[in-house]
């Protein structure tokens, strides 16, 4: 009876040593968050292999380089009105979204990293109409429109100050990825901050061509192949990043 119990307590501590084997600083934090503007932050890596550009759909698995078993992240579904216009949907002042804001407070450790915080961008087409909110709590009240490209202007910056860095991830096609901007950041003690700061679409210069103009005349070299998405209308992308505690992009994955 004696030999039996010991037998039990051993097999009882070598499943506790496995159990906190298993527990990463970046588990994942899947699953549904407060607001409409993002849907979930999951982890980006799936069973693909690519998509339908050179540069990736968004759900290659990623690549540990340091025993990461946390794959890269990605905040999907969010949804902004354009500024074009009045701009009545959006902040008169500051980001149009930004991960402090935005994201639970429960869940700013995923922003949290040593030195790598590399991003990039995946364009969605545009929300059904009367079913989706953008960032700021306004429904999406019009159709779609059919743009196929999109370009974000991201910040990163620290918890209080300015932009750090800034990139323009440039014309990105519909259920595809950007290039993957590599920031070099320092430890600050604290997560990071992602804010967006613009989007542009090509649906301007569509409307234009569909009506009988050319991207020679004074319309099409304004507004074209990308400007400013108007403030009536919705258009919805994800956002991925990797850091020191997750698995990176593939290294085939293009750089700016």
């Amino acid at each position: 009876m004696k030999a039996i119990l010991t037998v039990l307590i051993s097999l009882m501590i070598l499943s506790g040593c496995m159990q906190k084997k298993s527990v990463n600083k970046s588990s994942s934090t899947s699953g549904n968050l407060s607001g409409d503007s993002v849907g979930t932050i999951s982890n980006g890596g799936g069973s693909s292999t690519g998509g339908g550009s050179s540069t990736g759909d968004g759900t290659e698995d990623g690549e540990a380089d340091a025993g990461q078993t946390t794959d890269y992240y990605s905040l999907d579904n969010i949804v902004l009105h354009g500024t074009t216009g009045d701009n009545r949907y959006n902040p008169q002042s500051g980001p149009l979204w930004s991960s402090v804001s935005n994201i639970s407070s429960s869940d700013q450790q995923i922003f949290q990293t040593d030195s790598r915080f590399n991003v990039r961008v995946r364009a969605r087409s545009g929300p059904t109409k009367n079913e989706t909110k953008d960032a700021h709590g306004n429904w999406c009240d019009t159709y779609p429109s059919a743009y196929t490209k999109l370009s974000v202007d991201i910040c990163v910056r620290k918890q209080t100050g300015s932009c750090i860095y800034t990139q323009r991830f440039s014309e990105i096609g519909i259920d595809s990825v950007s290039k993957v901007k590599e920031f070099t950041v320092q430890s600050s003690g604290q997560p990071l901050v992602i804010d967006v700061l613009g989007v542009q679409w090509d649906y301007s210069c569509t409307y234009h061509k569909e009506g009988g103009g050319t991207a020679s005349d004074y319309y099409g070299q304004t507004y074209c192949p990308m400007d400013a998405v108007w403030f009536s209308r919705c258009v919805k992308f994800d956002v991925q990043f990797a850091t020191d505690y997750t698995k990176n992009f593939p290294s085939s994955a293009p750089r700016y």
